[in-house]
């Protein structure tokens, strides 16, 4: 009986052997017991075998709850005893190798597992989110064993069930039921046990195996050679079948395909340097899938730099077979996640291992700690918006601890800037792929358009700041070739003037009048004005909103302030007309992509061609109503000065 044994308040796994010392023995004194745990693999049963054999030599039985990251081979045995528990001749080929059991688990480990789930001596259910959109596993490790006489043993403590959690540095902590003071502990963890067994728990629902199946819950690990035979397939059910590993989700273009091709002929490291809108996320995705095919094992890492960016990669990667951890601000416990999974990762847990990180947090000294763990030669990296790594304060997220490297943008290279830009390519390596911006309109990839620029003038006093700015500049032209702080100074002198031409005066006023005369000639057609995107100026927007709203047209803004729950919320009711027009400024530049817009507005002046490229990438995704006949389109007129204001609009008004 359980009051038998003498236990120790706390067990450690450098004085002791957790498994024979302590849950050995409880095992052989049991009737029940309950376990929840983050990871499970066949292995612990084979070491603690003693123990097991005993329970079923009682009459005892058991129920786990695990998270559903999973050995094939343990998958597949899981699976054949479901399947014999509804299959008498299949249950009698498992019996017929069953001898004695506790030899069985030692030397036959998943035959013996399939038997006792298929005799109902195991139980398995999986943990999984309810929110299935969460980026959280279940990751509890508890036990509870329970007598013939009603006592009870809970342990609490950070050991996993497999043979690489023995190599750990781990403890638990034991609470005995007849012990007055321990009491409360055992009655809660033996309840939340059981509040999560019969789905009672608010964070996590629990399926069976057949639940798990017929969701494709289950998360496999590396597709090794399975240990074992399995019966006859005439006596397996095929619709079985699982999928070992991530796999690519979605149907290729020829392109693409092209794309990952050429990146590992280059030895797995490249950039892809694709037009905004051309499908640069699944190509890099194909490639991480790839490297798990080829390698069996892959640790992938991903940064991209914006919140929202971060929730859409994650999408794209679940639907990939990749299940990510996010990294960010907004998740305060990444480190713990993030390190968890490492160290399981490098003990031989569930592949692949995906971190997903926002450019400013991959660049934390705390996380290039964590990514140190890392195992060089199973680890990829893939750097979203590439171009925004080569700056001073973002390169130190290009940890050294990934031989695959893969950059993605469609203008990788710095404005002004050698320095950034050479970090880039020497970390990523070479441009390996190019699908430009001509190449994708002509293949019909993105929509044809047509480019109207609208001169505008400068105020006086816009003049005369203007020319007094310019005169400083050339004083100091010279200068900056030899002296560093003098071409700091330049620097800020350049984007001061720049910025007289981004917020000039007369470009509101004539951004009125090209909207009003658009509703005058939409009214005539009974129609009204849809579909029309308007850049602004860092801390113009306001102003534009009041204004372009005043003409009675229905505005929205889309700024960092809108939260990312409410922005897709926004997209979706600009795409159905309910909001004519979106004021916008930078946060649509990059991984924000609008499809609907037929007319876009561009008071943000720009000598930079990434932020051209960028956002004229946003509104050319192909989309209802805009095929190859209504193109938009594009002309150029001479000025004297950078255009003030630029309007870029469909030949044919929807």
């Amino acid at each position: 009986m359980l009051r038998s044994l003498k236990l120790m308040p706390v067990y450690d796994s450098s004085s002791c052997d957790l498994i024979g010392d302590v849950i050995v023995p409880l095992l052989r004194c049991s009737k029940l017991y309950f376990r929840g745990v983050g990871y499970f693999t066949s292995s612990w049963l084979r070491l603690a075998a003693a123990g097991v054999a005993e329970l079923v030599a009682n009459g005892g039985r058991a129920q786990i709850i695990l998270s559903p990251n999973i050995e094939t081979s343990d998958w597949h045995a899981l699976m054949l005893g479901e399947k014999a528990k509804h299959d008498e001749v299949l249950k009698q080929v498992l019996e017929r190798n069953i001898r004695d059991l506790e030899e069985s688990l030692e030397r036959d480990t998943l035959n013996a597992l399939a038997w006792m789930v298929a005799d109902e001596v195991l139980e398995f259910r999986f943990a999984v989110p309810r929110d299935l959109s969460s980026e959280g596993d279940y990751h509890d490790k508890v036990w509870v064993f329970v007598d013939d006489q009603g006592d009870r043993v809970a342990l609490h403590g950070s050991f996993n069930d497999s043979k690489k959690a023995t190599l750990n540095q781990e403890a638990v902590s034991v609470f005995r039921s007849w012990v007055d003071a321990q009491i409360d502990f055992v009655e809660l963890h033996h309840r939340r046990l059981q509040d999560l067994w019969h789905d009672r728990n608010t964070q996590f629902k629990v399926c069976t195996i057949p639940e798990a199946i017929r969701m494709h819950l289950v998360n496999l690990r590396s597709t090794r050679r399975r240990p074992y035979r399995l019966p006859d397939s005439s006596t397996v059910d095929t619709d079985l079948a699982i999928v070992e590993g991530p796999q690519c989700s979605v149907s290729l273009r020829s392109y693409q395909e092209d794309a990952v091709g050429c990146w590992v002929k280059a030895g797995c490291c490249g950039v892809f340097e694709m037009a905004t809108g051309t499908g640069k996320t699944y190509a890099a995705l194909s490639a991480a899938v790839d490297r798990h095919k080829a390698l069996g094992r892959l640790a992938l890492l991903i940064l991209v730099p914006y919140l929202h960016l971060l929730d859409q990669w994650a999408r794209d990667c679940r639907s990939f077979g990749f299940n990510p951890i996010p990294c960010s601000g907004d998740h305060a416990d990444w480190p713990i996640s993030v390190r968890s999974r490492i160290s399981d990762f490098n003990l031989g847990g569930p592949s692949p291992l995906c971190i997903l990180a926002v450019h400013n947090t991959a660049a934390s000294s705390r996380f290039a700690r964590i990514a140190a763990k890392l195992n060089p030669d199973v680890t990829m990296i893939i750097g979203d918006e590439v171009h925004r790594l080569g700056s001073r304060s973002l390169c130190r997220a290009l940890t050294t601890r990934a031989s695959m490297r893969l950059g993605l943008s469609a203008t990788p290279r710095r404005w002004f800037d050698d320095e950034g830009t050479r970090i880039i390519f020497d970390y990523f390596g070479d441009t390996c792929y190019e699908f430009p911006l001509d190449e994708a309109i002509r293949q019909g990839f993105l929509t044809p358009y047509e480019y109207h620029p609208e001169l505008v003038t400068l105020s006086s006093d816009e003049e005369d700041n203007y020319a007094d700015l310019t005169a400083q500049i050339g004083r100091l032209m010279e200068a900056a070739e030899r002296d560093l702080e003098a071409a700091e100074r330049l620097k800020k002198l350049l984007l001061k003037r720049a910025a007289i031409v981004n917020c000039a005066e007369s470009k509101l006023p004539r951004l009125l009048d090209i909207l009003s005369d658009q509703i005058v000639k939409c009214a005539r057609k009974g129609e009204e004005p849809r579909y029309i995107l308007v850049y602004c100026p860092p801390g113009r927007h306001r102003e534009v909103l009041r204004a372009v709203s005043s003409l009675g047209l229905r505005c929205h803004e889309f700024v960092h302030t809108v939260s990312r729950s409410d922005r897709q919320l926004v997209l979706n009711q600009f795409a159905d007309g309910e909001i004519q027009v979106l004021v916008a400024i930078r946060c649509l530049d990059e991984g924000v992509d609008v499809p609907a817009t037929r007319v876009a507005y561009f008071l943000a002046s720009s000598t930079n061609p990434r932020e051209f490229v960028q956002r004229r990438g946003r509104i050319l995704r192909p989309a209802e109503g805009k095929d190859g006949g209504h193109r938009i389109r594009l002309y150029r007129r001479a000025a004297t000065r950078p255009p003030a204001i630029e309007n870029r609009r469909r030949c044919e008004y929807p």
